[in-house]
């Protein structure tokens, strides 16, 4: 491996850190109230390890995760948007400064994009059909529970969560992590592995709390 391949992985590492942050904000959270619940900062911890898993997708060139990515980061906006919009943030304000931190994050890229060195991933992985099936319905199932919960917080006018949020993300990174397996990835192979955990002790939260039962 190459220092330049070296330092990549350790980007990917530290977005895959703030990705766990998240989740570890999210599960402290959950205990407190003993119900599954998401606080503010879940989002923003969201939005900067997208941006930075985005920049590492892009960097080694995997179509499966620059596209999980990118609409992640759309939806982790949306939900800040509703967030600060229940609390009385005007709309202009919010998506000013959102539209100035879009601008310097896709600057930066792009500079990377084009100075950095080529990463040579292709040469070690044998992609086929099959590995290029499983990462897009993976990618698709994580998109639905987006599309699920975006649809929900409309809804609502406010950032919530639905059951079934929960379940398409245990579906999609299942198949996520089988693709990162395949792809001998392993940045992902790590985020994928605590993201089932996480998910599947939401599950459980919610499952007592239907129950009524005090933990």
């Amino acid at each position: 491996m190459s220092p330049a391949e070296l330092a990549l992985v350790v980007f990917g590492f530290i977005g895959q850190v703030l990705f766990f942050m998240r989740f570890i904000l999210q599960w402290l959270f959950t205990e407190r109230y003993k119900k599954s619940a998401v606080p503010v900062s879940f989002w923003y911890f969201s939005l900067i390890g997208s941006f930075m898993l985005l920049t590492y997708a892009i960097l080694i060139k995997d179509p499966i995760y620059i596209l999980g990515q990118s609409t992640g980061a759309v939806i982790y906006l949306r939900n800040l948007f509703l967030i600060y919009k229940e609390k009385g943030v005007k709309d202009k304000y919010f998506s000013f400064k959102i539209t100035l931190i879009l601008f310097a994050y896709f600057g930066m890229v792009a500079v990377a994009a084009v100075f950095y060195p080529e990463v040579h991933r292709q040469q070690k992985v044998s992609y086929t059909g099959i590995i290029f099936a499983i990462g897009i319905v993976a990618q698709s199932m994580f998109f639905l529970r987006f599309l699920v919960q975006w649809i929900y917080s409309e809804r609502l006018k406010k950032s919530a969560f639905p059951v079934t949020f929960w379940y398409f993300s245990m579906v999609g990174s299942s198949l996520l992590l089988i693709y990162s397996v395949l792809v001998h990835d392993p940045v992902f192979i790590a985020g994928q592995s605590v993201g089932l955990l996480i998910y599947f002790r939401n599950l459980y939260f919610i499952r007592l709390e239907k129950r009524g039962v005090n933990v």
